[in-house]
């Protein structure tokens, strides 16, 4: 049997059950629920956790926090029972650390302190038990800007991180993804605006366009092994 390698996929911010069927039909391998109630893809923990239940088997459920307290993290963890937990603010390794809970920390590429990839290989240290890394642009908002950052000041963390530890997001869609993967291959991707009509409205074509772009550059780079 051949085994065939591709590129995973993580679509974030959806808000709705439709949104989650269309980004499991599209193939998706992971959905993203933002508890941060700043976003303008929010949704309150309640709505978080019926939809977490609409997610099918095979499909991780990740839920997005910025800055969250003690409880609410707690109380995410009892109510919604993501797979993963992604903190995407400011929090410490030992913050995340001490719910002993699965977890992917998110690093915002050129913020105060991240900068140099010495500076982001030194971040990346702070997070011994994180399942991944995701990697995104800067901005005040928290994510979810559509903005890109030179991956190349990842070369110190490529070097000490397990390819399947890095997570790629920032800008991406379906014009560009071509380009990322010929480049750099990575392992995963995560896109919020690059699926959206509006902020926070998804569209069940964009998602089916960035996937077929994406098996097709896939198809290039990752071909059958027997």
């Amino acid at each position: 049997m051949g085994l065939k390698m591709r590129t995973r996929v993580k679509f974030c911010g959806l808000s709705s059950e439709k949104d989650i069927h269309d980004a499991v039909a599209a193939g998706a391998d992971a959905i993203g629920l933002v508890l941060y109630e700043k976003s303008k893809r929010y949704v309150p923990l309640a709505q978080a956790a019926a939809l977490r239940r609409t997610v099918p088997a095979f499909v991780n459920a990740v839920t997005l926090t910025v800055n969250a307290d003690v409880q609410s993290i707690e109380q995410i963890m009892g109510t919604v029972a993501p797979d993963f937990i992604q903190f995407h603010g400011d929090e410490t390794g030992a913050f995340c650390e001490q719910f002993s809970y699965p977890y992917i920390r998110a690093i915002r590429v050129g913020a105060p302190g991240l900068t140099s990839p010495e500076e982001i290989a030194t971040a990346v240290s702070d997070y011994p038990s994180a399942r991944a890394f995701l990697f995104d642009a800067y901005s005040p908002a928290y994510g979810g800007a559509g903005i890109s950052f030179d991956i190349g000041l990842l070369s110190q963390a490529r070097q000490i991180l397990p390819a399947h530890k890095i997570i790629i997001a920032g800008g991406l869609n379906a014009s560009n993804i071509a380009a990322l993967v010929s480049s750099y291959r990575p392992y995963a991707v995560d896109l919020s605006s690059g699926i959206e009509i509006a902020p926070g409205e998804k569209s069940a074509g964009k998602m089916r366009s960035f996937m077929l772009a994406l098996s097709e550059v896939d198809k290039l780079h990752w071909p059958v092994q027997l």
